[in-house]
């Protein structure tokens, strides 16, 4: 068992709660909200609240933020989006009071997270924006590589398939280059439904089948249903009913053993649209109702859209075509709500700004580059300037030795080189010569 393992051990930290008091038990709190994440958030939540009942009294701002974030995370697990902004803002408010750049991107993250899942995109984009240029400033790869994650999922839910995938390559490559496999599951998992709705289901198979690997291998069971509906998705558009009723129905039973209403509702919506392909109407038109009143529940704009539009096909199928009309006017006017032509417009415009910096930045650093480029370019034309060479072919008399240059003058061999090289002459008589001339000295 590694030490980050031991330290967040449910078992361990629940013996250790029973035997700590004051601010000591608080931190024990802070540690059992995520040990719990991956198992069930509405434990996360109970001890998140009884941390910050334990420290109303301290200054301790960095626990309290830490219990804050991770309150936010949970309560839009279980569908409260509205608590979970509370939660979200106030850890961002306490990171600004004390200029935490630790917590200061990871609350903007949540108040992101929050606002997505209430179909607000635009708002939605513009927390994950600002919390990736500080996780670029601080050079937070795990961090900038989960905001890829959340950007390309908004990319994804306004069509923009090619930028999504595009994010989550990114974040795939930065997760391998770190060895960290904690999260290398979401991205599979999401890029496996952009597969599927391109219509490549062997590809889309593929990412959901790692995703599930990975989580099953984690022990993140909260996540594992999210992965059996998807691939159940996948077997559906493959036409392979039966086995995917199989994956919905088990993911399904996991969903409700852990409370997660949003991912129940999901699939009883799905658990419909199978029903409607196999003529079963009647089975489809409860699974909806169902999800729909879930969907009404937590007020998930983006879930009752969904609903109604499912529900209209269910009851033009069985005849009711006045009923029909009104769930597709109610479909009509939630999809305009969500997608406004103010939110895809400030969507294009944050993406553009940001675009914008990252190319501002990157010429700046080539910019400097280039400084530093022409400094050693002149040091070496400098010492280039300093060497002359000789090359290519040198015309040269059989009989004098004489060398003729590029004007066509006859020159001495001496004068030749030393002009046009660094070369100096001493002379001196080799013996062959000595024998010639003074055979009297031989």
């Amino acid at each position: 068992m590694t030490e980050n393992s031991e330290k967040y051990n449910p078992d361990i930290l629940l013996n250790k709660l029973n035997e700590t008091e004051g601010l000591d038990k608080a931190s024990v709190l802070a540690d059992l909200t995520v040990a719990f994440r991956a198992i069930n958030p509405e434990k996360v939540i109970e001890f998140g609240k009884q941390g910050l009942e334990l420290l109303q009294d301290t200054e301790d701002k960095k626990l309290e933020s830490a219990i804050l974030l991770q309150l936010s995370w949970a309560n839009q697990c279980i569908g409260e989006y509205h608590i979970s902004l509370e939660y979200g803002f106030k850890a961002l408010n306490l990171a600004n009071e004390t200029n935490d750049d630790q917590s200061k991107p990871d609350a903007l993250n949540q108040i992101g997270g929050a606002y997505f899942r209430m179909a607000k995109y635009d708002k939605a984009l513009e927390y994950f924006m600002k919390s990736l240029r500080i996780q670029e400033n601080i050079g937070n790869k795990q961090g900038i590589a989960g905001l890829y994650i959340n950007i390309g999922i908004i990319c994804y839910r306004i069509g923009d398939y090619k930028k999504a995938l595009d994010y989550y390559n990114q974040s795939i490559q930065i997760f391998e280059e770190i060895d960290n496999r904690n999260h290398l599951d979401t991205v599979y998992n999401n890029a496996g439904v952009i597969y599927r709705e391109l219509g490549e289901l062997d590809k889309a198979l593929e990412y959901h089948t790692k995703a599930l690997e990975i989580r099953d291998e984690l022990g993140k069971k909260w996540r594992i249903p999210h992965s059996l509906s998807n691939i159940g998705a996948v077997l559906k558009d493959m036409k392979d009913y039966d086995r995917s009723f199989e994956y919905f129905f088990r993911s399904l039973t996991i969903a409700e053993e852990i409370g997660n209403r949003p991912v129940i509702a999901t699939i009883l919506i799905s658990l419909g649209e199978i029903s409607i392909l196999i003529n079963h109407f009647d089975e489809a038109q409860e699974y909806v109702t169902k999800g729909l009143n879930i969907a009404n529940e937590i007020d998930a704009p983006a879930l009752k859209s969904e609903c109604c539009d499912v529900m209209s096909t269910i009851l033009e199928q069985k005849g009711d075509f006045r009923e029909a009309l009104e769930y597709q006017k109610q479909f009509k006017e939630l999809s305009d709500k969500i997608f406004t032509e103010d939110s895809s417009k400030k969507y294009y415009e944050l993406q553009v700004s940001y675009e914008t910096e990252k190319k501002e930045k990157e010429s700046e650093i080539y910019r400097l580059r280039n400084i530093e480029l022409v400094k050693a370019n002149e040091k070496l034309t400098k010492a280039l300037a300093e060497v002359k060479t000789l090359s290519g072919l040198l015309p040269i008399c059989a009989s004098c030795k004489k060398i003729r240059d590029d004007s066509g003058y006859w020159e001495q061999i001496e004068e030749y080189v030393s002009e046009r090289s660094n070369a100096q002459f001493s002379h001196g008589i080799c013996p062959e010569c000595m024998k010639k001339l003074y055979p009297e000295y031989k």
